[in-house]
Parts: C-alpha cells; structure tokens; sequence
C-alpha cells in the first residue's frame, strides 16, 4: 500500500542479510529519498536500471554502505516511516524534530521539495514528516 515504506523494509532487511545491493521499483518520491539518503551518507549510490520493456517502469538499485570490510556495521541504524497513508504526520517550522539528538536525519517534503531536518530550519520551512534516519 506505501511504496516508500516498501522501499525502507527491502532495504532492512537487505542490511540484515549483509547484501551490497537491494532493487526496488521506481518513483519520482523514492528517486529524491535516496538523493537525500546518499549526500547524508547513508547509502554509497542508486541507480536507474534500464528495463528492455516499452513501459515506463523501472528498477532502482540501491548500493548499501557498510562502515567496515566485514560489513558488521552498516551506515543506518535505523529507518522509520512517519507518515503512512492513513495518517499524515505535519510540523511547523518551530517544532521540527531532531532525530537522535542530531546525529539523525528526519526527511520532510515541504513546498521547497524534500528536504532534511537541518535545511528546513536553515530555511524556515515545516512540512510532512515522511521519515527518520539514524
């Protein structure tokens, strides 16, 4: 039923099979997720994969960051879906959250497009809570 919520499970559990790599369906809102996800550095890339349909769908595939050979210790802790379909979750600009006392990320979709936590203060900006990272 949420895309995005599918897109944070295949990665945990991804993460907790220890795989470089997980792929996942694409949409505009995933594609700025990761875009997001990548310069705070939780994942190495993504990338478009090239489908040989006619159809308009395609794959993304996320690279997974580890922070050790082994792979023992992964970049995100955790990810947590805020707003969900039945009940959108919204801030003002004076009440945005910090994720783990700001060592995490909260994701908000605001009128400037998604942005982190730390840029919608920087530009006064509330909105959506679509999701934590830590």
């Amino acid at each position: 039923m949420d895309p995005v919520a599918d897109m944070f499970s295949a990665i945990k559990n991804a993460i907790g099979r220890r795989m470089d790599y997980v792929d996942v369906s694409s949409s505009k809102l995933k594609e700025s997720i990761l875009d997001l996800l990548k310069k705070e550095g939780y994942i190495r890339d993504w990338e478009r994969m090239e489908e040989g349909k006619k159809g308009t769908q395609y794959t993304l595939r996320i690279h997974l960051k580890y922070l050790d050979p082994k792979k023992e210790r992964n970049a995100i802790s955790e990810l947590q879906k805020v707003s969900k379909p039945g009940r959108r979750i919204y801030t003002p600009k004076h009440r945005i959250p910090y994720v783990q006392r700001g060592f995490g990320i909260a994701i908000l979709s605001t009128d400037a497009g998604l942005i982190t936590d730390h840029d919608a203060r920087k530009l006064g900006k509330g909105g959506e809570i679509i999701a934590y990272v830590w």
